[in-house]
């Protein structure tokens, strides 16, 4: 398995390189702005998850295996792979038996009765939608998906329905998990405490929205911990240490916030912050003797992600059913 994490975690060393180098933000997932929130796979339309995210840009992905199956269907024009577009790794997990050496029969857990299973990890490679062109005139091949672009004109006003949505969800996640909220108008601290609460200044202490709602959202990835086993029983000392800068914990917040920032289709409205590349620095240099890290962690976030998106779902379908009850109640 170290050999594979230690493909994905290069292969996101060289995005913080990048990064760096241009002297922009770094962002573990690219934030949204136009069209899909995610990656997803052109053949099934199945968002990827877990470290894919990571991996993969805004766009719908397929093998070159893939690209030829359609070139052979009838009445399809016939694409290539664009020149000079690269391949990017998709990881999978799954797991083979455990079989007795000497025997060679898959062994059996003596206390659950099941086989005894071993994880493994293993990718392969998928071109971006946009990097498969027809031969006889270069356009790309089309997306599956009918969605809607950004509207740049109509920006203060997405960037409005976007942040009140986000807020409600704030509100009602935390009302619904039992933890307390605290927003201060003035000072620059945030953090969630093993005491169920989240503190965070008022949005009027950032310098942009998106800012905000990625300070938050890291802070409500926090929470999940508790719910998800992330902090198991430790003591309160113990999951505050687990919290501080540069830690597994840490981690998985920062990839869990930027992943609901997508998901929630906050665009990112922020400024390349002074501290970008002290930030690339510290997370290049702790991934670099920890290449199962970032799969882990990934895989973490998107566990807490969905955590909170069911809260929006339950959210959403409450307020429909209120709004419903008022029609009925005009007629």
């Amino acid at each position: 398995m170290s050999n594979v994490a230690k493909i994905i975690t290069d292969a996101i060393l060289k995005k913080m390189e990048d990064a760096e180098n241009l002297g922009t933000s770094f962002r573990w997932v690219k934030p949204w702005n136009s069209g899909l929130d995610r990656a997803y796979s052109y053949d099934t339309q199945i968002p990827y998850k877990g470290v894919n995210r990571l991996l993969l840009e805004n766009d719908e992905y397929l093998t070159f295996n893939k690209m030829q199956e359609i070139n052979q269907q009838k009445g399809t024009p016939e694409y290539q792979i664009r020149k000079g577009a690269r391949s990017n790794i998709v990881c999978y997990y799954n797991t083979t038996p455990i079989k007795d050496e000497q025997t060679g029969e898959p062994m059996i857990d003596e206390f659950t009765g099941k086989e005894l299973k071993r994880g493994f990890l293993k990718y392969y490679r998928v071109f971006s939608k946009g990097d498969i062109v027809r031969k006889d005139n270069g356009e790309s091949l089309p997306s599956k998906f009918n969605f809607e672009h950004f509207s740049h004109e109509d920006a203060t006003e997405q960037m409005q329905q976007a942040l009140d949505r986000f807020n409600r969800l704030f509100n009602y996640y935390c009302k619904k998990n039992g933890i307390e909220v605290q927003v201060v108008q003035d000072g620059t601290q945030a953090y969630f405490s093993h005491n169920m609460k989240i503190r965070v200044p008022d949005i009027s202490n950032f310098n942009s929205i998106y800012n905000w709602v990625h300070t938050v959202a890291h802070e409500m990835a926090h929470s999940t911990g508790m719910f998800l086993g992330r902090f198991n029983d430790q003591e309160p000392k113990a999951i505050e240490e687990a919290m501080k800068s540069y830690s597994k914990e840490e981690l998985v917040a920062e990839i869990t916030a930027e992943m609901l920032c997508s998901e929630l289709h906050i665009p990112d409205d922020s400024e390349t912050p002074d501290n970008a590349v002290a930030y690339i620095h510290s997370w290049s240099s702790y991934l670099k003797d920890r290449p199962n890290e970032i799969v882990s962690a990934a895989a973490k976030a998107e566990s807490a992600c969905e955590m909170i998106m069911e809260c929006l779902r339950e959210m959403e379908l409450e307020e429909q059913k209120v709004m419903n009850e008022h029609t009925e109640e005009e007629r």
